[in-house]
């Protein structure tokens, strides 16, 4: 099953954004100092190229890296373990156990539940109505 993780955020197109932010600080900084512009506008130019500077850094190592830093990704169960679907696997489970506490020994739960989402399905369902899994006889 594919799922949706923390993945690659800060990536090669950031790095190349964080140069155009650069030379567009460099741009600003020559335009204040020959038009004779107050101090502090040459100053923020300067200010806008150390910060482009050190995102493209940044940027550049991220996207480079083998161990590098995740905002979302999609990858296979079997190349890393879920943690949000073994939670609500889990959570489901002890849904499970806690209904099959009430009901009386002899009387079968009318309603049971996707070991895998935790959606209410009934009995005669060979899929969940939600996730799409088989469920299990």
């Amino acid at each position: 099953m594919k799922s949706i993780k923390p993945g690659r955020g800060p990536s090669m197109l950031g790095g190349i954004g964080s140069v155009g932010a650069g030379i567009f600080g460099i741009l600003w900084t020559i335009g204040a100092v020959s038009m004779g512009a107050p101090w502090y506008f040459p100053l923020f130019g300067v200010v806008f190229v150390g910060i482009a500077i050190v995102q493209a850094v940044y940027n550049f190592n991220n996207a480079t890296n083998q161990n590098r830093f995740s905002q979302f990704d999609i990858v296979d169960e079997s190349e890393e373990k879920d943690p949000l679907q073994e939670y609500i696997t889990k959570q489901s489970n002890n849904n499970v156990e806690n209904l099959q506490g009430e009901c009386s020994p002899g009387h079968p739960m009318s309603i049971e539940f996707c070991p895998y989402c935790g959606n209410p399905v009934q009995e005669d369902f060979e899929y969940c109505n939600k996730c799409g899994k088989k469920l299990p006889a």
